[in-house]
């Protein structure tokens, strides 16, 4: 197993382990709830759409550190490129953002299993609910799981949403030393909305089905 072969020490095998299983648990997942009967179309469009939403509006970007930013080789050591190499790397970052999304869409169901569902038009708590949980675990990823690769020193792309690129990136506040960046959690907070409101059109468009 090539894994075994890249030097990873016990800190990256977390790493590792953790981006792999966020990334792999949506498709696992969606095989077996497709395969009970049990997906629902909108969430179907809603997650395949948050996939091209991360990979077009972000993931890209910063990997391969299109516009004024490093690639992502350059921001993590040569075991964690080679446990999870560039040419995939965008890829399991979109995955993972498609898990994000979609824990979104159960954290709200579960919130309002007894009230009128937050998916036929926008509510604010809803909103907040969403922005919260997308915010939390993006300062996660940031002081914790990629640190020095999107943290730290690291110096990002611009990209669609990260509308104000490396050029503009104060730190917002410090946790145990490490710093969040503005860049950073600015990708989050535009696309809640967007996210939002493609989760609003397809329950519409398919009536909850």
């Amino acid at each position: 197993m090539w894994l075994l072969d890249c030097g990873l020490n016990n800190i990256e095998w977390k790493r590792v382990l953790v981006v792999y299983i966020v990334s792999i648990s949506p498709i696992i997942l969606f095989i077996y709830l497709t395969a009970k009967g049990q997906m629902k179309k909108w969430i179907t469009y809603t997650i395949i759409s948050s996939f091209f939403i991360a990979m077009f509006g972000w993931e890209i970007w910063l990997n391969f550190g299109i516009l004024d930013g490093q690639h992502v080789n350059m921001r993590r050591s040569e075991a964690l490129s080679c446990a999870i190499p560039s040419s995939i790397n965008w890829l399991t970052n979109s995955l993972g953002d498609v898990s994000i999304v979609w824990f979104g869409i159960i954290i709200l169901s579960f919130i309002y299993r007894n009230k009128k569902t937050p998916f036929e038009k926008f509510i604010i708590p809803a909103f907040i609910i969403l922005l919260s949980w997308f915010v939390l675990q993006n300062i996660w990823v940031e002081i914790v799981l990629y640190y020095n690769q999107v943290g730290g020193d690291a110096r990002l792309s611009w990209a669609p949403l990260m509308p104000l690129g490396p050029w503009f990136n104060p730190t917002l506040f410090s946790i145990s030393g490490r710093d969040v960046s503005f860049q950073g959690q600015i990708v989050w907070v535009l696309a809640t909305p967007i996210y939002y409101f493609v989760m609003i059109y397809f329950y519409k468009k398919t009536k909850g089905t």
